[in-house]
């Protein structure tokens, strides 16, 4: 997943977060507010109606100026016909065991206030109770006389459902205008983000067109003075750095180059003067050794300055060859030569015999002792396969993908494992003879081919 999307995916998930976080606030503060609206008036009506009803007792009490509880109900009733019901709310009186309602008010709670499921008298602060009804909102108050005895109890209901709704409601219109936001600024947060993240494509894109043999590019660096400009400008030290070391490195290999040809060069010419058998087999090795010094150099300038000849090559005597110069090694019992394919290749005949002593002495070498090595060939269509064998224990899973990198080794003691240059310059050769060169390798050891061409009349 790009950077942008990413960016973007999680402003998105934290936009989500905040407007839900405000949507879910705002539908909660619309139903505090809604009840609070409904005990304000819950406590205006029973104060209302308790100012109505005191009014109302002095003219009901008896000559002894005492009110009896039939005188009581007299006057509750009196006072439930000044101040009745409204369209938000029922009123009641409990006074001397009867309950007395006026006439009006919603009419699901005033059919809950008649009936035996009218929530119980409780005088206090306001309350929600649950009915079958819906949720309504209660107040009971207590009348007291002068003597502080109880006279009454006032009780104003009101249903809660029209604040539900107007929460509901809100919630709706929130969650949906939060929705569109979230739309139009995941939108505009994807525009801006790349916008932003434009210098970056730019300095990768840049980044990817640098390679080893071009060390000069350099990665633009935008003027927004940012952490970005900063990266830039960074990349672009490194690749100085990086661009210096590789010079450096470069003029250390060309004076190795001179250093070694020029003794090299003195023995060819004494070996010339002495003349014999014995000088021709020296003095082929030494060229043999000019060409290993230079593929040396062109693998290690990354560069593809191996040269090879082009012809036909007749495998059975390409394999005496290999076989005469392994048998003079030490390690020549562990190598088994199996009979060449009577056919003719395309590629160049002492190239090949380099690449076959560079495989058998990577196979000796990387394997335990007692190693057994075999070098065999094998016609595949228009195509030979050079194949070299071992039975080892095979090459680390980890290390396979780069045994053709130069200075990767398979040896499991070496530190780091950066000694080896074998693969890397069979691939090179096998490369400029128009080849392949593949490796497979498991528990059962490790094969090597080298795959040329038929050469055709």
């Amino acid at each position: 997943m790009s950077l942008t999307r990413r960016l973007v995916l999680r402003a998105l998930m934290v936009m989500v977060l905040v407007v839900g976080g405000v949507t879910a606030l705002t539908h909660e503060l619309v139903l505090v507010s809604g009840r609070n609206d409904v005990d304000d008036l819950l406590r205006e009506e029973s104060a209302l109606l308790s100012d109505t009803l005191g009014d109302q007792l002095p003219a009901a009490a008896g000559l002894d100026g005492m009110v009896s509880g039939p005188e009581a109900e007299r006057a509750a009733q009196r006072a439930l016909s000044i101040r009745p019901s409204g369209p938000r709310h029922v009123s009641l009186v409990h006074v001397d065991g009867v309950r007395l309602q006026s006439t009006g008010g919603p009419a699901e709670v005033a059919g809950l206030m008649r009936g035996d499921d009218a929530p119980v008298s409780a005088p206090g602060v306001a309350r929600t109770v649950d009915t079958d009804v819906g949720r309504v909102r209660v107040l009971d108050t207590p009348v007291t006389d002068a003597a502080d005895e109880k006279i009454a109890v006032i009780t104003v209901a009101a249903p809660l459902d029209t604040v539900q709704d107007t929460a509901a409601t809100v919630l709706l219109f929130t969650a949906l205008a939060g929705g569109i936001g979230i739309g139009g600024g995941g939108a505009a947060l994807w525009l801006v983000v790349r916008r932003t993240l434009a210098p970056v494509r730019k300095v990768s894109a840049a980044a990817q067109r640098i390679s080893p043999t071009d060390l000069a590019t350099r990665v633009p660096v935008p003027d927004t003075g940012d952490e970005i400009a900063e990266l830039a400008t960074e990349i672009n030290r490194m690749l100085t750095r990086i661009e210096q070391a590789e010079t450096g490195r470069r003029r250390y290999l060309a004076a190795i180059s001179h250093e070694v040809r020029t003794p090299l060069a003195v023995a060819e010419g004494h070996l010339e003067l002495l003349g014999g058998p014995e000088a021709e087999i020296v003095h082929a090795e030494l060229e043999r050794l000019r060409r290993v010094l230079e593929d040396l150099m062109a693998v290690a300038r990354g560069g593809d300055g191996i040269d090879a000849d082009r012809g036909p090559v007749f495998l059975p005597d390409l394999f005496d060859a290999v076989r005469a110069r392994v048998g003079s090694l030490s390690f020549a019992r562990s190598v088994v030569f199996h009979e060449a394919a009577p056919q003719v290749v395309l590629g160049d005949e002492a190239r090949l015999e380099q690449c076959l002593m560079n495989l058998v002495s990577n196979a000796i070498d990387h394997n335990p002792p007692h190693v057994v090595v075999d070098v065999a060939t094998r016609v595949e269509g228009d195509t030979v396969a050079l194949t070299v064998t071992d039975d080892g224990d095979g090459i680390d899973p980890d290390v396979l993908p780069l045994v053709f990198e130069p200075f990767v080794t398979t040896r499991p003691n070496e530190a780091g494992g950066l000694v080896g240059l074998g693969l890397s310059i069979v691939r090179s050769l096998v490369t400029a003879q128009g080849g392949d060169v593949d490796v497979r390798s498991g528990p059962e050891g490790t094969t090597v081919r080298i795959l040329l061409p038929v050469a055709r009349a």
